[in-house]
């Protein structure tokens, strides 16, 4: 058999992958959500469609990755300081919503149907950045910096709508002056978690 002939079952080229999500990204800010479609982004990327459909069940599934995955760049690391870290995670969300391949490709895949999978998808895109921001709150924790019962969760949601929200309708418009604003609210929040929930269980 020739050495050179595709075995079934070879591992992906990540080299591949990550040509697809930039082709998608790009034709998003050029084309806009409708016209990107998975024939597209396979001539954009020189690539066929079958190998696209292996790595990506849906044209929707690869756009949720294009536009809301990490791009292939490193989180954040732990600085010491969660005030400082609380801005670079602002700045990075912010810059990321405000893209052009994110202002066309967020609303798009709004308007489209939703189904549990697809959700169970978005979700699943998303953990590692979240159980990252998690970890920078739990290591501020055990500096001393911030109570152990911070609400993790509801500060990403906060950090992650603000940003989108922004950056979808406003760019990076003012980016600095907003920035240290979120980033000083989420640490205020962060600082005082156990006054908050103290007075949510005298509410209940």
């Amino acid at each position: 058999m020739n050495s050179e002939t595709p075995r079934a079952g070879r591992p992906r080229d990540p080299g591949k992958d990550q040509a697809v999500l930039v082709a998608a990204r790009r034709l998003l800010a050029e084309v806009g959500y409708q016209q990107t479609t998975i024939a597209a982004i396979a001539r954009s990327a020189e690539v066929n469609t079958p190998a696209i459909y292996r790595r990506w069940p849906t044209r929707e599934a690869l756009i949720e990755e294009a536009v809301h995955g990490t791009g292939g760049h490193p989180l954040p690391e732990v600085s010491g300081d969660l005030r400082t870290d609380l801005a670079t995670w602002v700045r990075i969300f912010l810059v990321r919503a405000a893209r052009p391949a994110a202002r066309a490709g967020v609303p798009g895949l709004l308007a489209d149907p939703r189904s549990e999978d697809a959700r169970q998808r978005l979700l699943a895109i998303g953990a590692p950045v979240r159980k990252a921001f998690h970890e920078m709150l739990d290591d501020a924790a055990a500096r001393g910096e911030i109570p152990v019962d911070v609400d993790a969760a509801f500060l990403f949601d906060l950090l992650s709508g603000a940003t989108t929200m922004r950056g979808l309708t406003r760019g990076a418009e003012d980016e600095d002056r907003f920035v240290d604003s979120l980033a000083g609210s989420l640490f205020v929040l962060a600082v005082h978690a156990s006054e908050t929930i103290g007075l949510k269980a005298g509410h209940e």
